[in-house]
């Protein structure tokens, strides 16, 4: 009566649970990977510029901002300068960074406590506040 049915071979039958567990997990723990890392660039962007800022070069700091001709490096300073809207900047984290359309929003909190978003533009990586 069964005679008709192959003996199962092990060998196969490991490889096809392997595989039936392998690939999802595979393709779970990609989907995880292109989340935590779509917007690497944009954040190191912010996070170079915080480290400008940090070290008190905000020369170097204006460039990375790359600004429009209407922001000036006096209006920069009055913004990110130590005695600036934002104070003098002792630590930062990058909390999270959300893609939205031609950038990415990047929420930071400064000094431990202040949260702030700056806004990433993905084609040149020129920052300014969100619009």
């Amino acid at each position: 009566m069964f005679d008709q049915f192959k003996p199962i071979n092990p060998k196969a039958e490991r490889l096809r649970k392997r595989l039936l567990f392998g690939i999802p997990l595979a393709l779970a723990l990609c989907g995880y990977l292109y989340y935590e890392f779509k917007n690497f660039a944009e954040e190191r962007a912010v996070s170079r510029f915080l480290s400008t800022v940090m070290q008190q070069d905000l020369q170097q700091a204006y460039q990375l901002w790359q600004p429009s001709r209407y922001y000036t490096f006096e209006n920069f300073q009055q913004d990110w300068g130590p005695e600036g809207e934002e104070g003098a900047i002792r630590e930062f984290d990058i909390t999270n960074s959300h893609a939205r359309g031609s950038g990415v929003l990047v929420d930071i909190r400064l000094n431990g406590q202040k949260e702030m978003s700056l806004w990433v533009e993905k084609s040149n990586k020129s920052l300014s506040f969100p619009p």
